[in-house]
């Protein structure tokens, strides 16, 4: 049970809206929701309140990511890890991948394919209670075609819980498929329109779905009122995207000066996944990934960098998504993201924002997560030292002192906490 009254006392705000930092801070947490952010000074602590320690630390808001596979467990060969282990082994995995999300002080994902729905039962069984780990906005399986990205099994294999996609073709068929997400859960609905990295001859520059599919996809989401991410790494794709009104762009490796703009325009989020494009060029050869996989990623990663900055400084919306689960990503990863974004040209503070309320906006949850204010849900880290000066604290769980899910300890000093 979550303590009536806590107080954080100490440490520096970092508010998720861009303000600037406030000293001295002072969080009050009642019934799981903050009734006052500010300094210390400007209130008193009620009486009988729980009291956290935040000296010598920056409490912010939960990070927040919303391109996760939960389960996958970070490998080096998907197609070994989609097809090596049992549907209950997979679930059991599961289960530590969303410890080791929250104590990487991650307190809100989006699942973005997963095998066997298991994404949406893990939402259904933290919600009742039943197990540790983040708010959890599923997708369900993603939308691939015959060959396509993300249709790993060769044809001489099959398995009983399926891939980690549904692999359609035909208007009808992604009709049926869309459907069948809905029916199980889902939230949000995935289709892969383009090659990706890990792909060989060139499918990166192509599409994969035909525009009747496409159309068809987002169409029968849009009848049931579900938003729809799309992994689209060229520009064709991502143009096609945002004008049939998908509500984010996953990876957009080619998201130009066009596309930041028409997506501007359109109210659409780049999740630009950083995050596992770094893991590949910096980890990628001794961990045995392709070296096709490599250089594609490494002829595109400049101007990527480049794009993520132009589309932010002209106010498009940025949301924050690690890829976690994928090649050499591992679960918790967001404040990995968020460095990955000062590295882009943002400032801490604003890749902090794009980390929590930006991302909170695409999830349409931003008026109860996201930000430190009265009235939000009390989702909250309290990181070691200043992450203003010293951004890549963010990555290290160890660091992550607190992490409050609606005013819940769930983990501190990079462990999950067992209740």
């Amino acid at each position: 049970m979550a303590a009536a009254t806590r107080a954080i006392v100490g440490g520096q705000i970092i508010d998720g809206t861009g303000a600037e930092p406030i000293p001295d801070g002072l969080v009050l947490i009642q019934d799981g929701a903050i009734t006052y952010a500010g300094r210390k000074t400007g209130t008193s602590i009620p009486r009988g309140a729980e009291v956290i320690d935040a000296e010598g630390a920056s409490v912010l808001p939960g990070l927040m990511d919303v391109h996760v596979h939960i389960s996958l467990n970070a490998p080096s060969d998907l197609l070994k890890e989609v097809t090596s282990r049992p549907v209950g082994q997979v679930a059991f995995e599961i289960a530590n991948n969303l410890r080791d999300t929250i104590a990487g002080g991650v307190t809100s994902i989006r699942t973005v394919s997963d095998l066997a729905h298991l994404d949406i039962a893990a939402r259904n069984a933290i919600s009742a209670g039943t197990m540790a780990g983040p708010r959890i906005h599923p997708c369900g399986k993603g939308l691939t075609t015959t060959g396509g990205h993300g249709d790993m099994m060769p044809c001489w294999l099959c398995q009983t819980h399926g891939d980690i996609c549904e692999v359609v073709d035909g208007p009808e068929a992604v009709r049926s498929a869309v459907r069948r997400q809905i029916k199980a859960g889902a939230a949000w609905i995935k289709v892969f329109q383009t090659g990706g990295v890990i792909d060989p001859h060139g499918r990166i520059d192509a599409e994969e779905f035909t525009p009747s599919e496409f159309d068809t996809a987002v169409e029968t989401a849009r009848v049931a009122g579900l938003p729809v991410a799309v992994h689209a790494h060229n520009k064709t794709a991502i143009l096609r995207s945002i004008r049939a009104g998908c509500r984010s762009i996953e990876h957009g490796m080619h998201f130009d000066e066009e596309c930041a703009e028409a997506a501007r325009e359109r109210g659409t989020f780049l999740v630009p996944t950083l995050t596992v494009m770094d893991r590949i060029l910096v980890h990628g050869a001794q961990h045995g990934i392709a070296q096709f996989m490599i250089d594609n990623v490494r002829q595109r990663t400049t101007r990527h960098h480049q794009y993520v900055k132009y589309a932010y400084d002209i106010g498009a919306n940025i949301a924050c998504g690690t890829d976690a689960g994928s090649l050499l990503t591992p679960h918790g990863s967001a404040g990995r993201e968020v460095v990955q974004l000062v590295k882009c040209g943002l400032t801490p503070v604003q890749a902090i924002s794009v980390a929590t309320q930006s991302t909170a906006r695409l999830l349409n949850v931003a008026t109860t997560v996201g930000t430190l204010a009265p009235g939000m849900l009390a989702d909250l880290i309290v990181v070691e030292g200043d992450v203003v000066k010293n951004v890549e604290r963010l990555e290290v769980p160890g660091n992550m002192r607190h992490v409050l899910i609606g005013g819940r300890r769930v983990a501190a000093g990079g462990r999950a906490i067992v209740h």
